[in-house]
């Protein structure tokens, strides 16, 4: 992804900058320069962010263009298929309806919608909502033909002929099938469509004039356009039937100024109270008491020992989106781009970390020596057993064991590491930060970096205090 593309448009493509009363020394050249590297290593066309701090809009700008045939620039008014952040939309509505007394999340799914099959009894709202129905997923996997129109009720009937994936509650499996019933059941409880539901319950609320449900049709003002990479270029992206691409888990457009006023939802306690946004951001248990990294509606992780409360999108129409939040640091970023194969993760938490140094994300950290060779050679020995099929117990936690799925182990062994290939880049005490890895507890997260070919792959241990591995990620960035 180093091609350049648009080099000139996107770089000049820079539309406005609103700060927030509160003045803050930003380092905005830095931001700037770092937000045009990447849409030139990622051959995005155009990018919207915001960032909001302490409940105000800190500053907003668009980069790049919305419209590449059109010439026309993206700014922060641009409006994006935002995907599946929509599902954090259709999960607060869940949550107003449990509020109301007129849903239970342990309620199953045959209460709401007819014709579930046997198999489905077992299925509550709340494994819809938290990816643990086993349903399968009919964009994913797929059984529906994604360019030719559909209805939900089609949806369920062909979902309810097949079998389940696994049982319910066994293990966490992202399906978007679950999201489009829960839209039936919000339809069904409150005499609305999902689309209808949020428009009066968030939307005009919030004052989020720019936020609606997709439409092909409709006349939508600064409506960005989709890409995708084809052989190395930018192409158009591709056509999905509307009814598939409205749908509760992905069928939502905005801006990244209408989500910096849906953030006073998490960040200011408006709409949602307290123990409610608590339920959404704790983490789905298994039926084996191990824990997913995804709550209700929301992805739950960390950066840099903070919660990182997230969610993102991106579909082959062609956008890709991000929502991070870091509750503890009063701290938001908002990233949408309209090119699919981009990767709008690393540019969120980048920007976090150049607008927050406690942030400062592990690929933006700088080589050291390592502060501890021996622990060192126990964690290059834990990523080559989490590869094969290990069972040591003093040096990995069993719920790691048992999430490491056989496309993991693939991943891990190309290629494994080796102790001089390891460069260590530091570590964060996270003792009392109830920082956890399927459940279990941590009180460091230790940080590498190692070449991979044109990649480098980076390593993010979670340790307990007994020096087991819990948890680790990997992620390959150029």
């Amino acid at each position: 992804m180093a091609k350049t593309l648009l080099i000139a448009a996107i770089i000049l493509g820079i539309s406005r900058i609103t700060l927030a009363q509160k003045q803050e020394a930003l380092p905005m050249q830095a931001i700037d320069t770092f937000i045009e590297t990447q849409m030139r290593k990622q051959q995005i066309p155009g990018l919207s962010l915001a960032v909001v701090r302490d409940g105000k809009l800190l500053f907003t700008r668009g980069y790049g263009l919305a419209d590449v045939e059109l010439n026309a620039a993206a700014t922060p008014e641009t409006v994006y298929q935002i995907q599946s952040i929509t599902k954090t939309f259709t999960a607060s509505a869940i949550m107003m309806l449990l509020k109301e007394g007129k849903l239970s999340l342990d309620d199953p799914v045959s209460k709401y919608l007819d014709g579930t099959p046997d198999t489905w009894k077992d299925i509550t709202i709340r494994r819809l909502l938290t990816h643990t129905s086993g349903i399968k997923d009919y964009i994913n996997e797929p059984y529906a033909n994604l360019r030719i129109e559909t209805t939900d009720e089609e949806v369920l009937r062909e979902t309810a002929k097949r079998p389940l994936n696994f049982q319910p509650g066994e293990r966490y499996a992202y399906c978007n099938t679950g999201y489009l019933l829960l839209g039936m059941i919000i339809r069904k409880t409150s005499g609305d469509s999902y689309g209808e539901f949020l428009r009066k319950r968030i939307f005009e609320p919030l004052g989020m004039s720019n936020t609606r449900v997709v439409s092909w049709r409709d006349i939508i003002p600064k409506r960005a356009s989709g890409y995708l990479l084809q052989d190395g270029k930018v192409a158009r992206g591709e056509f999905i039937a509307e009814s598939i691409l409205s749908y509760p888990g992905g069928g939502l457009l905005s801006t990244v100024l209408d989500l910096a006023k849906y953030d006073a939802i998490w960040q200011s306690g408006q709409l949602l109270d307290e123990s409610t946004i608590r339920q959404m951001w704790t983490t789905a248990q298994l039926n084996d008491g191990s824990r997913t990294g995804y709550g209700l509606g929301w992805g739950v992780g960390d950066l840099r020992g903070y919660r990182m409360i997230q969610h993102s999108g991106g579909h082959s129409t062609g956008f890709a989106t991000k929502y991070a939040l870091f509750p503890q640091r009063k701290l938001s970023v908002i990233v949408f781009t309209n090119q699919v194969n981009s990767s709008p993760d690393p540019i969120a938490q980048g920007i976090a970390g150049l607008v927050d140094e406690a942030l400062t994300p592990p690929a933006m950290m700088k080589e050291k020596a390592e502060s501890d060779p021996a622990l060192l050679e126990k964690l290059v020995k834990a990523v080559i057993e989490l590869s094969g099929d290990t069972k040591d117990d003093a040096l990995l936690t069993p719920p790691l064991r048992r999430a490491i799925t056989a496309e993991t182990k693939s991943t891990l062994a190309s290629p494994l590491p080796s102790v001089d290939a390891m460069k260590y880049l530091g570590s964060d005490d996270v003792t009392g930060k109830e920082i956890a890895a399927y459940g279990v507890i941590s009180s460091q997260l230790r940080y590498y970096r190692m070449k991979n070919g044109d990649n480098h792959r980076y390593f993010k241990f979670y340790l307990t205090s007994d020096v087991r591995v819990a948890g680790l990620t990997l992620w390959d960035e150029k």
